[in-house]
């Protein structure tokens, strides 16, 4: 089935699912509510330009641009292409009358990964009181301050988010959530508590780096970790802690999962809002000293909101370190520019244009290269 069957057919299950819970909800007023939203991008996409290490071949027709590493959203050099940032998905809600206690599940099915259809998230939620919210189930894990609505095209100004910060092996995890929501002076203050762990068979991220035709399994196990953010009026800070366990296996390379390895990720982002003009800046750190060294990563973006349009202009860099001095890191940056048209409150139009200039050094065995690429795409909620 191609990824445009796929696509049509999850958009008739979605519809008639919509109805359903349409009179479902409708014949039973003093029961359960359920709500059924969704969201959709079609974006086309092409590598302008470009030159890369030609003795490196992953599978790839190169020169490339990574646009989601987590997905193994790759534009290749060969023409326009619809799938790496293109995809549809729906999110269905059951509540009880009072709001306290619901079921939350979403569904994605992507470009990137050939149609396939994820369960991305299955929570349940239970309000303890109007301060403390429980979630136990399978969620988004907060990485980063998008990482709640980074498959929502229409709640980004990117097409695609710089790719340099936004992309890891594992973005989900199974296991529970403890909020706490209060105020402390004119500051509203949020403190989200999580532990769990993530299974993963051949993540994209590992495909970019070993191959197309590879397949792998990762683990990330006894996850602990907390996020805070403090917002009042036009600023908001947030701040995030994460460490686990990790392990991955190259199948028919490594008989089977690597040693546990302690790693620990810290990330901060702050961001400034004046209803016209506003700007991000967003910094993600990795230890992983127990494996092969860390990561430093770094984004910074300004727009500006000029009645539907908004232009936005973003830089983010990415740096590795090796415990081995001998050997050559990898490093890359991308600069991006976004021009966003709302065409009403629930569909947007959007062009984006990325140089990507890779920083690795002679010798670094991957296949990035430098690349100039165009992206358009329409954005809807629904």
């Amino acid at each position: 089935m191609t990824f445009t069957t796929r696509l049509r057919t999850l958009a008739l299950e979605l519809l008639s699912l919509g109805v359903f819970a349409h009179s479902a909800a409708f014949a039973a007023e003093s029961g359960p509510i359920f709500t059924l939203s969704g969201f959709a991008t079609l974006a086309a996409g092409k590598v302008l330009s470009g030159t890369h290490d030609a003795t490196v071949n992953q599978g790839y027709d190169c020169p490339c641009y990574i646009s989601d590493y987590a997905q193994n959203g790759v534009y290749e050099s060969k023409g326009v292409q619809l799938r790496p940032d293109s995809k549809l998905g729906l999110q269905g809600r059951l509540a009880s009358q009072d709001q306290r206690y619901s079921l939350t599940a979403q569904v994605v099915t992507r470009g990137a990964a050939d149609g396939k259809t994820n369960l991305e998230w299955l929570y349940g939620t239970a309000e303890l009181t109007n301060k403390l919210t429980l979630q136990v189930g399978r969620k988004r894990l907060p990485l980063f301050l998008h990482s709640d609505s980074q498959d929502v095209g229409h709640a980004l100004n990117w097409i695609h988010l710089p790719p340099q910060l936004y992309g890891w092996e594992v973005v989900n995890y199974n296991g529970a959530s403890l909020t706490y929501q209060d105020t402390l002076g004119p500051w509203a203050m949020s403190l989200n508590g999580f532990v769990g762990s993530e299974s993963l068979n051949d993540a994209g991220f590992w495909k970019i780096y070993n191959g197309k035709a590879t397949q792998t399994r990762s683990k990330w196990t006894n996850i602990i970790g907390a996020e805070i953010k403090a917002s009042r009026s036009w600023l908001e800070v947030r701040g995030m802690y994460l460490e686990s366990n990790t392990q991955n296996q190259l199948i028919g390379v490594n008989p089977s999962f690597s040693d546990p390895a302690k790693q620990k990720i810290y990330g901060l982002s702050v961001s400034a809002d004046f209803g016209g003009p506003f700007a991000r800046a967003e910094f993600l750190y990795i230890n992983r000293d127990a494996d092969y060294g860390g990561d430093r990563a770094q984004l910074y973006a300004v727009g500006y909101r000029i009645n539907k349009f908004t232009p936005l202009l973003s830089y983010a860099n990415y740096q590795q370190r090796l415990n081995d001095k001998t050997a050559v890191p990898e490093g890359h940056r991308s600069i991006s520019t976004v021009l966003r048209y709302d065409l009403d409150s629930t569909t947007a139009f959007k062009v984006q244009y990325d140089l990507w200039s890779d920083k690795s050094g002679p010798g670094f065995g991957s296949m990035y290269g430098n690349s100039k690429v165009l992206t358009v795409s329409i954005d809807k909620v629904f």
